[in-house]
């Protein structure tokens, strides 16, 4: 178009042919000898090509003469593309290539062509304007697809791994406590931690001449001591069997452990319609005890987190011990004894071992 510009300029408006017939043969062969010595890729060769095509629109526009609308359609046309393609310094080199070329051109224009001298000429920019805009149009709306494309896929994406997360999460907190499955997805591993004057709550349900719970009805049991003992500040550490052991780290940890205890065994007595049998009620047996534990993942691989320390082997041989025990109680240590604020209706017994033990029931006077 550039060069269609320049040979009607110089035939038709000031009918002079060949005055620029070195630029005309130049134009011919530039482009070939540009992208095979700079090529068509971006980055800084193509930027080179850029300030290239700014060196040759500066010769056309000299030769065409300044002041001439084709002037400013490829002025214009030169400007947007270096604008959009790399930016202020891509503008400023583009110029000065520009202004070079129509310093070399511009003495041979004796007889310029100003606004409205040619209305072909006129007519030829407006059209080459008109075509680059909708060349322009047809790509930036190629280009918003694509980018609506690439959002949608990116979406898609980040709604799997968003998924895949929640999962995750859902996992860990399957197999961790709250507190060690935050920290394992934070850091991606979990070190052993020391707890000093831990609480130790663990509590047995049972149900009444031994029959075994369906497995529905073990999992009604545990998530109903999430909702208990979590709102009294414990947390869940694991399950095993008909045991869900927890532990509070709070100073008043055990008189909340107890209010926990009272609190769930009121509800399962309270709820008998949730189990099969009419006759049946399920109970809890809680046993408390205090010390210090170390809290860690035993077997890393399989995310086996678990207490250990002088504390949690004290709590299981306790909980060996209180079998002859009723049900419907809250067994405590005389280390947990001793943490209580409010021992009302703690009862001394001995254990079969000798130990003494407290002994609260949980079950309303007859």
């Amino acid at each position: 178009m550039a060069l269609a510009m320049l040979v009607l300029s110089d035939v038709v408006c000031r009918e002079q042919a060949g005055t620029h017939l070195w630029l005309l043969l130049t134009g011919v062969a530039y482009p070939h000898i540009a992208h095979l010595l700079l090529g068509r890729h971006g980055g800084r060769r193509g930027q080179a090509t850029l300030v290239a095509d700014g060196f040759f629109a500066g010769s056309i526009i000299g030769a065409i003469g300044l002041l001439s609308a084709p002037s400013a359609v490829l002025a214009a046309i030169s400007l947007f593309n270096w604008t959009i393609m790399g930016g202020a310094s891509l503008v400023a080199m583009g110029m000065i290539a520009a202004l070079i070329g129509v310093a070399i051109t511009a003495f041979q224009a004796l007889a310029p062509v100003a606004v409205g001298d040619c209305a072909a000429l006129d007519a030829l920019a407006a059209l080459v304007l008109l075509c680059y805009f909708l060349l322009i149009a047809r790509f930036m709306f190629g280009y918003i697809g694509e980018l609506r494309q690439q959002q949608t896929e990116l979406q898609a994406a980040v709604d799997v791994a968003v998924g895949a997360r929640a999962i995750a999460d859902r996992a860990l907190l399957g197999v961790l406590p709250v507190s060690a499955a935050d920290k394992f997805a934070e850091n991606g591993s979990l070190q052993p931690i020391a707890i000093n004057n831990a609480t130790l709550l663990l509590i047995e349900i049972s149900w009444p001449r031994g029959e075994s719970p369906a497995v529905t009805e073990l999992a009604e049991c545990f998530q109903t001591c999430d909702f208990i003992l979590t709102r009294h500040g414990l947390e869940g550490i694991k399950t095993f069997g008909r045991h869900y052991l927890a532990m509070s780290r709070a100073i008043n940890g055990p008189d909340d452990a107890v209010k926990a205890s009272r609190e769930l065994n009121d509800y399962l007595r309270d709820h008998q319609a949730l189990v099969d049998l009419p006759v049946a009620r399920r109970s809890v047996r809680a046993i408390l005890h205090c010390g210090a534990v170390t809290a860690g993942l035993v077997q890393p691989e399989r995310l086996n987190f678990d207490l250990l320390g002088d504390a949690a082997e004290a709590l299981l041989f306790l909980a060996s011990m209180v079998a002859a025990q009723p049900k419907g109680t809250v067994i405590a240590s005389s280390a947990a004894r001793r943490r209580l604020q409010d021992a009302t209706g703690f009862v001394a017994t001995p254990s079969d071992s000798g130990a003494e033990l407290y002994v609260l029931s949980l079950e309303p006077p007859p």
